[in-house]
């Protein structure tokens, strides 16, 4: 919600704080560098001090920043109360991939990822229906009180429903310890490969969200219109994680990513076809975007699941690093395509897509190969 929630607001604060569409798009990419940095950090502590704390901690930087951000004059403040929520969510994000891990074996991780994946999918397309109507209606100040309130919501949550799943944990904090799971984690080939995989495909999804406004925009579509049409994304994400936990795992994770690898693929290739015929209709983007989002549920919950198990130990550190790399893909590729002029020119964005997905495409191969060999 912290990141599709602002997504149609975007345009309205470059123009009501005057600023440019580069510096407007720090709102997401100092969000993204922070919601990287905090989960390299918090991965490895959680293994020391456990998780339910961290998440505490995460859901009350949320509501916070997000309360003082109402406040902000100048968009410099407005950043720096973005940073503080990414802080924040990189410590949840962290904790709710590592307590599954901890909670259940290899096929029951990924299934009930993909259920909650499935249950989350139904905030990004209600966040992108709402934000377009809370920039109408509201301005981007509604944005902030509404991720303010779902902060304040996680914290109580974390106190009263949340248990502490870290049953083993690590005696001592000391540097060398936290060093050596990372190289641990880092030689891991397999963990490598997944990490790629989720990395690239969710960072395109945090990519396409930096041009695509831009893109209805040029079709003449209000953020009202635009939440509206990107909505159906997420609602695909969410049609894919259904199909991911009651149809694919039953065969076989690897394949899963693998076929969802290629439907990324296809759709933007599909999206860069529609955007050559210059057809003028929303359909032209929401076409190829409904694809992508089913894609993406049948790689990003077993990518991750995959990932986390493919480490014997350190398991709070991968996911750290699973979060960060993801975030920081994300962050800085969405960044690019801004500075390479995708929020003028879509063409530009969806290039940058391609080149990711295609990585991602090549990785879920090895993985499905690696997989064939055991």
């Amino acid at each position: 919600m912290g990141i599709t929630l602002i997504t149609p607001a975007l345009p309205i604060v470059a123009e009501e704080l005057e600023v440019s569409a580069e510096k407007v798009q720090q709102l997401l990419t100092i969000y993204l560098f922070f919601l990287a940095i905090g989960q390299l950090i918090v991965g490895p502590l959680s293994d020391v001090f456990g998780r339910r704390f961290f998440f505490a901690i995460g859901s009350l930087l949320i509501g916070l920043a997000g309360t003082f951000a109402i406040l902000a004059k100048n968009i410099d403040l407005l950043i720096f109360y973005r940073a503080i929520q990414g802080l924040g969510a990189a410590a949840c994000l962290s904790m709710g991939r590592t307590i599954i891990n901890d909670f259940f074996d290899k096929v029951n991780a990924s299934k009930a990822m993909a259920t909650v994946q499935t249950i989350q999918a139904i905030v990004p397309m209600m966040s992108l229906s709402c934000g377009g109507a809370l920039v109408f209606y509201t301005g981007w100040q509604g944005v902030m009180f509404l991720i303010s309130i779902a902060g304040v919501i996680i914290f109580f949550g974390s106190f009263f429903l949340l248990p502490e799943t870290n049953l083993d944990k690590i005696p001592h904090l000391k540097f060398t310890i936290v060093k050596e799971s990372y190289i641990d984690v880092i030689k891991n080939r397999l963990f490598l490969l997944y990490l790629s995989v989720s990395s690239f495909q969710i960072g395109a999804f945090f990519a396409l969200n930096s041009f695509i406004p831009y893109a209805y925009k040029e079709l003449g579509s209000s953020a009202l219109a635009f939440g509206i049409w990107f909505s159906l994304t997420p609602l695909a994400y969410l049609l894919g994680n259904i199909f991911n936990r009651f149809y694919m795992i039953k065969r076989g994770l690897e394949k899963a990513i693998l076929i969802g690898c290629a439907l990324s693929v296809f759709s933007v290739l599909l999206m860069a076809f529609l955007d050559l015929t210059n057809w003028q209709s929303p359909l032209r983007l929401a076409i190829p975007c409904i694809i992508f989002g089913f894609a993406n549920g049948l790689t990003v919950a077993n990518a991750t699941i995959g990932g986390l198990n493919s480490v014997s130990k350190g398991v709070g550190t991968a996911s750290g690093l699973i979060g960060s790399v993801t975030m920081i893909v994300g962050a800085l590729s969405g960044a690019l395509l801004i500075f390479f002029g995708a929020d003028k020119s879509s063409l530009t964005g969806i290039l940058g897509l391609l080149i990711m997905i295609i990585f991602s495409l090549w990785s879920s191969f090895q993985i499905y190969l690696a997989n064939l060999k055991k």
